[in-house]
């Protein structure tokens, strides 16, 4: 039995509506970090997006340093796999590979290296005269496909010679990468390979997106996961939503949520598992027609983990006047208090400085306030008095008065008369 966990889109050093998720992602990969000292599992897989930036920042950096360094000290024997997502950059996290290949920790960054298998084996619990026996799994990693990343090999030279041009589209990238991995995939089983899997970083054809991902332009970006399909098993990512991308493919999604779109949807880990002792359930079925071969016929489980994060993110609708002080006895309110929040008010008039005012209440970790009915309902009349009372010449300190009540409900007429006394004097050293 061979058993690995994949993830993908971790995103670390995310800032979420001004807010750092730091503190949340060191809680998810603690929650990872404590699933994967079940020794049954033999390998991680992370199939890209591991930074939310090419330069990240030092906290994220630090806290996947220690992610890395506590998982093998408490399982040396576990093999690592990671590629490098559209958020990453490639250079970055490729630093120190050599010296981390040697610890099982392998960083695979550029394409032409994802022909090149990492083999993870596993005991079968069986004996030969040569020793006990043991299955193993060819993993191929194909990192995220920038444009130009392979050249048309194949193709080159056809029409009379000439040198290979360089690739820019996905999906043509795509299809050049899945024809050199199909033939490493059937050296791989020619070598003793039990299972293949890759892992690659790509917008499927028909796959669900959301608001939190940054989305290719264009279907010429899409890539089909047929592409894949002679692999037992193809590890995604890039979509924040766990799904289903073909018959054997799968978005793990993105480990927390990162947009209020998603709030309410399930964050899972998946855990796959190929075992030849277990009944078939489903087998996708290959034949001689699509140019691909299969190796041994494999029994493969797929099944997701859920994830518990350390806050949730929901979303609440109702009156600025019900949030701020006639909810306290609402329970469902109540429940969501510590969640990451989005209040949408209702109502047609509009609440200077909800954010704050909420926020310094009871919802500490408001992080959205929309006012979409108030804002509608503010007539071209309305807003072309507002824009001239904007307009208009006023006092500075009639203006730090106004300031004063949108942020305290109430003018402090000591404050007032200590700023215009310091405006004087700044006034002053002005003509100086």
């Amino acid at each position: 039995m061979i058993k690995f966990l994949h993830t993908a889109d971790i995103h670390l050093g995310k800032v979420f509506h001004e807010h750092s998720l730091i503190e949340d992602q060191e809680y998810i990969l603690n929650t990872l970090y404590a699933i994967l000292n079940d020794e049954s599992y033999r390998a991680l897989l992370i199939a890209g997006d591991v930074f939310d930036r090419s330069i990240p920042s030092p906290d994220a950096v630090q806290l996947f340093s220690a992610f890395l360094g506590k998982l093998k000290t408490s399982r040396p024997d576990l093999k690592i796999l990671i590629i490098p997502g559209n958020h990453d950059s490639p250079l970055r996290l490729a630093y120190g590979k050599e010296l981390f290949a040697g610890l099982g920790v392998h960083f695979v960054t550029d394409p032409y290296d994802a022909v090149n298998p990492i083999f993870v084996y596993a005991k079968t619990g069986g004996s030969t005269a040569e020793g006990e026996t043991q299955e193993c799994a060819a993993f191929f990693l194909l990192p995220f496909l920038n444009a130009g990343s392979l050249n048309a090999e194949e193709t080159a030279g056809k029409d009379g010679g000439g040198f290979a041009e360089p690739i820019r589209s996905q999906a043509k990238l795509a299809e050049e990468a899945a024809a050199r991995l199909e033939k490493a995939r059937l050296s791989a089983l020619s070598q003793g390979a039990d299972y293949t899997v890759l892992a690659a970083h790509v917008f499927a054809v028909g796959g669900k997106e959301s608001k939190s991902e940054r989305v290719f332009l264009g279907t010429a970006e899409q890539v089909s996961a047929n592409l894949f399909a002679g692999f037992d098993y193809a590890a995604f990512g890039h979509l924040h939503s766990f799904q289903k991308a073909g018959p054997n493919s799968y978005y793990s999604g993105s480990p927390l949520a990162y947009s209020f779109e998603e709030a309410g949807a399930e964050k899972v880990f998946l855990s796959v598992e190929f075992d030849r002792s277990l009944e078939p359930d489903s087998f996708r079925e290959l034949d001689g027609n699509n140019g691909y071969k299969t190796g041994n016929v494999n029994t493969i489980s797929v099944n997701p983990i859920p994830i518990k994060p350390k806050r949730k993110l929901t979303r609440l609708k109702g009156s600025f006047q019900y949030f701020l002080s006639e909810s306290g006895s609402d329970k469902s309110i109540n429940d969501a208090a510590e969640d990451y929040l989005e209040i949408t008010l209702t109502g047609k008039d509009l609440a200077l400085n909800a954010l704050s005012i909420l926020r310094n209440g009871r919802f500490p970790n408001l992080l959205s306030v929309k006012q979409d009915e108030a804002f509608a309902a503010l007539s071209e009349e309305q807003v072309r008095v507002r824009q001239e009372a904007l307009s208009a010449k006023r006092s500075t300190d009639e203006d730090f008065s106004d300031f004063l009540i949108d942020i305290y409900g109430r003018a402090d007429e000591e404050k007032i008369d200590l700023f215009r006394e310091l405006l004087i004097e700044a006034e002053k050293e002005e003509r100086l």
